[in-house]
């Protein structure tokens, strides 16, 4: 008899991958005991494939529990219909959203699945094309009967749904049968198959693909300038078009011959055909398949050089480990520990159009500071001009990520801001001067005038900052607040705060309780930060700065973060005061774009040097302000403290209106 077969392990990067946890992750869970190797080589751990898929299917469980509470999102499960991805008049919206609800208390097979669009194709393509009918429903049991024709279009069809009839008959049991009930209403250049199979699509699958789907509005944004443009021999690439949302939206007077589209995912291509049959009548078949087809953008061969290249590419994408090497030796951006998929098509954009072409694609905010996406902001600053930059926001269901729309022009020159057109939810702008660009912080949200401000606050000889001289802490990550974080004290608890608790100059009295026991928490800081004589306190998230004094040792979870100064002669109760000023949340809220309140960022913004007797004038008020009750008397000590640090960061009176109107709202 022959040997069995060794069954292949994993190391601890291959186990979290499979898990989609990061390694820093499967460490805590090892040091806690959530998770045991199976062996160690070289004192490194091992998981056997047969423990990697027993966790696997503990995560999938929805008592998973503390691992579930830690892992990933995007291995969330179910139906969901996105109502942004086409216009909310819509009347498709509803007949959609009753088809996924009936299809989501079923068992959900790709046969039914396509069957379901293939029934959604046939009657918007007997509507485009006139073909009458005696019937509303059934579709894609006439069609297989023979009583529909659709000449070319058939084979479309066909290639959606190529079973035939006795598969279609054993779809149609009692739970099943109103799927194919649905009346849909044709709607010019609006992707009703696209909603559709998103909305069938397993929301597990759509997410470990890093499948976010444009909303309608966003994808008329990208392509408002186009309909004043003429077209000409314009030619356009959608590398990740899915099923055509993007290029459906393309004006009329861009031909199909003008435009290509590419995707990996084969159901999505065959969609995308058929909508752009329904968008260019009488288009040939055979030109929809050479235009619109199944392609790995960063992996093809085809090396043809397009003028415009836009889309949403894919976030978070997992390559497989051979895609993975490949990546790796072909892209700069991939040269790092994780690869993320988004950069390397804004890399492999760049590359195939020529000087003079324009990319412009959905990506996220973090891509513009992030220190993770260093590598591709250097690789813009040599080879673009940014034409446009949009801030979105939070735009994609489901999804806590801002996004934005960046519109670049290959120039393989420096970049420079002059010309730059900027936008966010309130107002637009246009950047007059050539600024200073550092790869550390792509930061555009600042009209000239604010840049100038800005400017001169940070460079004033007599600032200090806090970077090399202060300690910064997370708060505890327990890895279980359920059980570890208690409504009572307990015998041996004590106060644990939360972001929440923590305003400017005071700490609320909280409501939660934890027993310190470290060896229990998945990570927290040394003991000694917890205990310091002297802390500030901070709210993690939120875009306000939010700072309060703690001399009592007390604990904070990671909602509250942790600042201790060692700034010399600068005392900690007037570092508190300039950090809860408006001057620093002026600076802080231009420089920088995040949810959260980074180290990173707090480390520039500049605290003015006063001599001790000063501090003592400015800590004064604060010991005031933090014991004041009454919201007048309260604020008349924040504006006293405000004119102290305005004073003092050098600002002309002028100026210091400037910042009260634009942190008031007035502009």
């Amino acid at each position: 008899m022959g040997k069995s077969p060794v069954q292949k392990d994993y190391s601890l990067s291959e186990f979290c991958r499979k898990l989609s946890v990061s390694e820093a992750t499967g460490r805590n869970w090892i040091r806690l005991g959530k998770i045991r190797p199976d062996r160690e080589v070289q004192g490194k751990p091992r998981f056997s494939r047969t423990y990697t898929e027993k966790i696997l299917k503990k995560l999938q469980k929805k008592d998973a529990g503390f691992l579930q509470a830690r892992r990933n999102k995007k291995h969330l499960t179910g139906n969901a219909i996105d109502r942004n991805y086409i216009p909310k008049d819509s009347p498709n919206l509803k007949k959609i959203s009753r088809t996924a609800a009936v299809l989501a208390g079923i068992s959900q097979t790709d046969l039914l699945l396509r069957a379901v669009l293939a029934e959604c194709a046939l009657q918007l393509l007997c509507q485009a094309y006139g073909i009458r009918v005696s019937f509303e429903k059934y579709f894609l049991s006439h069609y297989l009967e023979g009583e529909i024709a659709l000449g070319q279009y058939g084979e479309l069809v066909q290639e959606l749904f190529p079973e035939g009839k006795e598969a279609y008959a054993a779809l149609l049991t009692a739970e099943q049968e109103t799927l194919f009930q649905t009346a849909y209403v044709l709607e010019p250049n609006a992707d009703i198959l696209g909603l559709l199979y998103i909305s069938l699509k397993n929301l597990r699958e759509r997410k470990a693909a890093g499948s976010y789907y444009t909303p309608a509005h966003i994808v008329r944004k990208m392509t408002a300038d186009l309909q004043e443009r003429n077209g000409g021999n314009l030619t356009i690439l959608d590398p990740c078009c899915g099923t055509g949302n993007f290029l459906l939206q393309l004006p009329e007077h861009i031909s199909l011959e003008q435009i290509a589209g590419r995707d990996i995912d084969a159901l999505s291509i065959l969609l995308a055909r058929i909508n752009l049959a329904l968008k260019f009548k009488d288009a040939p078949v055979s030109l929809l398949r050479t235009q619109i087809r199944r392609g790995d953008f960063l992996l093809e061969e085809d090396r043809n050089a397009y003028d415009l290249i836009l889309g949403n590419p894919p976030w978070g994408f997992q390559f497989e480990q051979k895609a993975g090497k490949l990546l790796k030796q072909k892209f700069c951006t991939a040269k790092g520990k994780h690869m993320e998929s988004y950069e390397l098509f804004l890399e492999e954009a760049v590359n195939r159009i020529p000087v003079g072409g324009a990319v412009a694609f959905v990506l996220p905010e973090a891509v513009l500071h992030v220190k993770s996406h260093l590598e591709i902001r250097k690789f813009l600053m040599e080879r673009v001009q940014i034409e446009e930059l949009d801030y979105l926001g939070e735009v994609f269901g489901g999804v806590q990520c801002p996004s934005i729309i960046l519109k670049i022009r290959k120039t393989e020159s420096p970049l420079d801001t002059c010309g730059m057109k900027v936008s966010d939810r309130n107002r637009q702008f246009e950047i007059q001067v050539s600024r200073k660009v550092e790869a550390e912080n792509f930061n555009f949200s600042m009209t000239d005038e604010e840049y100038e401000l800005v400017e001169k606050l940070i460079s004033q000889k007599n600032m200090a900052f806090l970077k090399n001289q202060a300690e910064f802490a997370l708060g505890i990550v327990t890895g279980n607040n359920r059980e570890l974080v208690q409504k009572q004290k307990g015998e041996q608890g004590e106060l644990v705060l939360k972001g929440a608790d923590i305003f400017k100059y005071k700490i609320g009295p909280g409501n939660a309780w934890l027993t310190y026991e470290p060896e229990k928490f998945q990570q927290c800081a040394k003991t000694e930060i917890y205990r310091a004589p002297e802390k500030l306190f901070y709210r993690f998230v939120g875009n306000q700065l939010v700072f309060a004094y703690d001399n009592q040792q007390r604990l904070s979870l990671n909602s509250c973060n942790i600042l201790i100064p060692r700034m010399g002669r600068l005392q900690i109760k007037y570092i508190m005061a300039v950090l809860n000023s408006r001057i620093s949340q002026f600076i802080y809220r231009r420089k920088f774009h995040s949810l959260k309140v980074l180290r990173s960022s707090l480390e520039q913004l500049p605290i003015p040097v006063l001599p001790e007797e000063e501090q003592k004038q400015v800590i004064l008020l604060a010991d005031q302000i933090a014991l004041e009750e009454d919201p007048a008397k309260w604020m008349e000590y924040y504006n006293a403290i405000d004119g102290k640090v305005a004073a003092a960061c050098g600002l002309t009176a002028q100026e210091y209106e400037k910042i009260l109107a634009y942190e008031s709202g007035e502009k």
